[in-house]
C-alpha cells in the first residue's frame, strides 16, 4: 500500500516548483512563447550575421576585381601599345619625289615640294635642307598625313632621327598629329630635338576657334631632356607615343624616349574640350628646323604606327 505521506510530500514539492516558476517565468504558455521567440532572436542573429559576412565577401571581391579592371586599363595605356591598328607604314620602298602609299591608311598627302620627300632604306625622309630657313613664320615646315581611315581614340607611335647635320646649337621641330581634324585643326605633340637626342616636349592644340592668344595653343608644360655630350656626330632616335582618347573631354598625352625600352610614364598630359575637335581624326606628321647654325639638317622617319587606343 502506498505511503500517503509520502506522496502528500511528493505532491506538496511538485506544486512549490511550479508556483515559483510562475512566480519567476509566468504561466508555462507564456514560457513557451518566451522560449520561441529567444529561438527566433538567436536564429535572426544567426541569420544577420551570415548575410553580412557574404555581403562584405561580396564588396570585397567585386572591389579587387574593379581595382584589377582598371590597372589592367591604365597599364593599356601606360604600357606597350596592343590596340588594333588601323594606320601604319615601315617604308619599306623608294620613292624619289613623295613617300608613296603606306601598308596601311592609305596614300601618303603631303605638303609642296615633293621634291622635299624620299624614301628608302627603311626610312621617310624629310629634306629640310632643301627649303629655305624660315624666319619665323614656320614656312619651312614639311610633312603631311594618311587620310585612310578617320578615329577619336588614337594611340600612334613613331620614331625620329636627325641627320649628324644637326650640330650644337641646332634644332628640328618635330609635331605628331594624333588627332588631325583639317589643315587648321588638330591635336599634336611638339618635339623639339637637339643633338645627342635631347629633346623639349609639349602638347599642342590648334583650332579655328578664338581662343584670345590665336589659333595654336600650348596646352601642356613642356618637359626638357638633355641630350647626351658624348654621341659624337652620330644622330640618336627618338621615340614619340602620342594617345589622343574619347571627346569631352578629349585626353591628350605624350611620351618621348631614346634607345629601345619605352617609359612606363607619360612625359606630358592634357585635357581639352574645344569644340571643333571633339570629332574624329586622321593622324600626321609635320617637321621644321629650327635654325640656330650654317647647315640645315634633314630627318629620317622610320616605324609610324597608329592603334586604337583602349
Amino acid at each position: 500500500m502506498p505511503d500517503r505521506d509520502l506522496v502528500l510530500l511528493e505532491t506538496v514539492k511538485t506544486h512549490r516548483a511550479r508556483l515559483v516558476s510562475a512566480f519567476l517565468s509566468g504561466e508555462l504558455a507564456e514560457r513557451r512563447v518566451i522560449n520561441d521567440n529567444l529561438r527566433r532572436l538567436v536564429g535572426g542573429i544567426v541569420l544577420a550575421a551570415v548575410l553580412s559576412a557574404v555581403c562584405v565577401g561580396f564588396s570585397f571581391v567585386s572591389a579587387q576585381l574593379g581595382n584589377q579592371a582598371e590597372q589592367q586599363k591604365q597599364q593599356q595605356g601606360l604600357g606597350p601599345a596592343t590596340g588594333p591598328v588601323f594606320a601604319s607604314d615601315t617604308f619599306d620602298r623608294t620613292v624619289s619625289n613623295g613617300w608613296g602609299t603606306a601598308d596601311r591608311g592609305g596614300a601618303w598627302r603631303l605638303s609642296d615640294p615633293a621634291t622635299g620627300y624620299s624614301v628608302g632604306g627603311g626610312a621617310a625622309v624629310l629634306k629640310l635642307s632643301s627649303v629655305p630657313a624660315s624666319s619665323g613664320s614656320g614656312s619651312n615646315r614639311l610633312g603631311g598625313y594618311l587620310p585612310g581611315i578617320e578615329q577619336d581614340r588614337s594611340d600612334v607611335t613613331v620614331t625620329v632621327e636627325p641627320s649628324p647635320a644637326l650640330k650644337s646649337g641646332g634644332s628640328v621641330t618635330v609635331d605628331l598629329l594624333g588627332r588631325r581634324v583639317s589643315s587648321t585643326q588638330d591635336y599634336r605633340t611638339e618635339v623639339r630635338l637637339t643633338p645627342g637626342g635631347g629633346t623639349a616636349v609639349s602638347l599642342v592644340r590648334v583650332s579655328t576657334i578664338d581662343q584670345g592668344d590665336g589659333p595654336v595653343q600650348q596646352i601642356s608644360t613642356t618637359v626638357g631632356q638633355p641630350g647626351s655630350t658624348d654621341s659624337g656626330d652620330q644622330p640618336i632616335p627618338v621615340s614619340i607615343r602620342m594617345q589622343v582618347i574619347g571627346t569631352n573631354p578629349t585626353t591628350i598625352r605624350a611620351k618621348v624616349w631614346t634607345g629601345g625600352t619605352e617609359p612606363s610614364d607619360w612625359t606630358v598630359s592634357a585635357s581639352d574640350s574645344t569644340q571643333d575637335l571633339q570629332r574624329p581624326g586622321t593622324i600626321g606628321l609635320l617637321a621644321a628646323d629650327g635654325g640656330g647654325r650654317d647647315t640645315l639638317s634633314d630627318l629620317r622617319l622610320t616605324d609610324l604606327i597608329a592603334r586604337t587606343a583602349p
